[in-house]
């Protein structure tokens, strides 16, 4: 089939995940709205990514697959924005999917409420091998995202879709970052008035990785620190004039520790809790901000553990995690009573979730009420 003027482009970026890119592809081949075209950008993978795309390719007209050396994530997304004919983009990873609603249901929603510039889905976190649902998000505020969104990212990419000329008006993303791209992207938008309207429904799926030792928290962090550096600031990237686009006094200090405790919260989940604790220590003195105990809450995020509640996994955590946990407290000069105490409140949502798998929803409900966990 070819679709001449589709309503939504899909912009895939690979980097050797073939093997998850079949999944992907069959998710939108699956869609009960037809009127779509797929664009897989082959970021330069060394795996079999080149041979399945163009196998996918063959199956369907509305598939396209263009191949470039190994740029990033940020230019394989320019790129398939650069070739997209849709209305909307969708910016999708090989290996996430969408349920096969997904975009009957968002073009009756763009039909019934116009004028948006983005439209936002619900969004779950699946260990797909296990079959295991770890999490799901429904979004629900509608509007302008300025200004939450000069503090917090809006959204994973996968779960939002963007007014394709306004996407390029924005100029893309940018290649330069090696984390945090898309909260970049939002916030430009966000500075030009950009609003939002939310379907509290799944819509899309995130293949949950649930090991974070692959992951660079410094890396993590210097993104983090660029972004919300430039969001105070008049970003000179916008060409067209808006009301939002000039410098802001944020509270930096207080974003940055949130931001530093989550990269730690990874770190620690590595075992390094030397480290962790010289670096948070080279921070506070930079930044002197002040810890609260429930500061600490931020160590715990999708990044690291926070979405772990097999229990398997919570037993795991409560063995080797808390130790570390308490050490780490500790070293924030919290007394021993005080960090045992701190670490078993960033732990409660597995605390309470071991009581439900332990007593069943009845009574692990009420010792939860109760606090006794």
């Amino acid at each position: 089939m070819k679709a001449n003027n589709p309503i939504f482009s899909i912009i895939i970026p690979c980097y050797n995940q073939g093997v998850f890119l079949e999944d992907c592809i069959n998710s939108i081949l699956a869609q009960k709205f037809d009127n779509w075209e797929a664009i897989i950008i082959n970021d330069g993978s060394i795996d079999d990514t080149e041979v399945i795309a163009r196998s996918l390719e063959a199956l369907d007209a509305r598939i396209i697959v263009q191949s470039q050396n190994n740029l990033g994530l940020s230019s394989a997304r320019n790129n398939g924005m650069s070739v997209a004919r849709g209305d909307y983009l969708l910016f999708l990873d090989a290996d996430d999917w969408i349920e096969n609603n997904a975009f009957s249901t968002l073009s009756t929603v763009i039909f019934e409420c116009p004028g948006y510039e983005l439209y936002r889905m619900g969004y779950a976190y699946w260990d797909k091998p296990n079959g295991l649902l770890f999490h799901t998000h429904l979004p629900m505020a509608n509007g302008e995202i300025f200004p939450q969104v000069l503090t917090q990212n809006i959204g994973p990419c996968h779960s939002i879709i963007v007014r394709s000329d306004f996407a390029k008006m924005l100029g893309g993303f940018d290649p330069l970052l090696r984390s945090c791209e898309d909260w970049d992207f939002w916030i430009r938008a966000g500075k030009m008035g950009a609003k939002i309207w939310s379907i509290p429904e799944v819509l899309v799926a995130y293949r949950y990785v649930r090991n974070s030792m692959s992951r660079n928290p410094r890396v993590m962090y210097e993104a983090l620190s660029e972004v919300s550096w430039r969001a105070g600031r008049k970003d000179l990237r916008l060409t067209k004039s808006s009301k939002f686009n000039h410098a802001y006094s944020l509270e930096i200090a207080e974003v940055q520790k949130n931001h530093l405790l989550t990269v730690l919260g990874v770190m620690i989940h590595q075992g390094g809790i030397e480290e962790a604790t010289e670096w948070y220590k080279q921070e506070q003195e930079k930044w002197n901000w002040s810890l609260e105990p429930e500061d600490l809450r931020s160590l715990s995020s999708y990044l690291s553990w926070g979405y772990f509640f097999r229990l398997e996994e919570i037993k795991v955590l409560l063995r080797d995690l808390s130790p570390l946990l308490e050490a780490f407290i500790l070293e924030l000069d919290f007394s021993k009573k005080e960090a045992a105490s701190i670490s078993r409140y960033i732990m409660s949502p597995q605390l309470k979730k071991l009581n439900h798998l332990r007593y069943g929803k009845l009574i692990g409900g009420i010792l939860n009420r109760l606090n006794f966990y």
